[in-house]
């Protein structure tokens, strides 16, 4: 809503370092009493969306990316199997922290000042409550659900979202746009105000280069501890 297209590339550029870093984790299922071979190789396709399932109508602002991965990979003796998912699904909350990791640190770079949210994603400061919840109404209509059914979790809000969803309604990107734009004026239009401080940030920091470094630093360490726990875990699994 800022209009600071470097976010998209913070976004692009954590997708991709996380879907590299579980090429560590891919393995390849042989089969009978054979164990599973790492293989380091799977082939994927990323689809990037910019915003959540409509809800009455309403397409919230949503980037994110969906990563398909193929169910396949070569072994050493150049032979295709299909993947053994065991190591895929346990690799999955280590590739979500590498992603968070990468993104929170990029943006921090990026002059934005960031906040760990309940479930370990970062949050860009400077929004109130009020207007990220008006902005979310997905997200609420899922809690909502959840509240109905009286369930918790990750495997019933996976089953809620796909209660819930309004049917795809195709939208111009321009229509789309006006909507978002509506709901932050209501607002007092705080991306704008964001972005200018992050702006204002960088250029601060530009001129002292020390103190950057050093805010960075004290950032990784406090931060990405939690990335680097998981990956102990996940070279203990394998």
């Amino acid at each position: 809503m800022g209009g600071d297209v470097r976010v998209r590339d913070a976004h692009r550029e954590s997708v991709r370092v996380a879907l590299v870093e579980l090429e560590w984790y891919k393995q390849a299922r042989i089969g009978n009493i054979h164990v599973p071979e790492n293989t380091g190789k799977y082939l994927a396709a990323t689809f990037e969306h910019d915003t959540a399932r409509p809800v009455d109508g309403y397409a919230a602002p949503q980037l994110h990316t969906h990563a398909v991965i193929f169910n396949m990979t070569i072994s050493e003796n150049g032979q295709s199997h299909a993947l053994q998912e065991r190591s895929l699904f346990q690799s999955q909350q280590y590739v979500a922290s590498v992603y968070r990791s990468e993104l929170a640190l990029r943006l921090q770079e990026l002059g934005y000042e960031i906040e760990i949210g309940r479930h370990g994603q970062p949050e860009i400061k400077g929004y109130t409550q009020e207007y990220l919840d008006a902005s979310s109404p997905r997200r609420e209509q899922i809690k909502e659900h959840l509240q109905e059914i009286g369930r918790e979790g990750a495997g019933a809000t996976q089953v809620a979202a796909h209660r819930t969803r309004d049917k795809k309604q195709i939208q111009s990107q321009e229509a789309v746009l006006q909507r978002h734009r509506e709901l932050a004026a209501q607002f007092g239009h705080q991306a704008d105000r964001v972005v200018a401080q992050a702006r204002e940030r960088t250029q601060m920091r530009q001129q002292q280069p020390g103190k950057t470094a050093q805010q960075s630093a004290t950032y990784a360490r406090n931060h990405v501890f939690e990335r680097l726990a998981v990956q102990d875990e996940r070279t203990s699994l394998q």
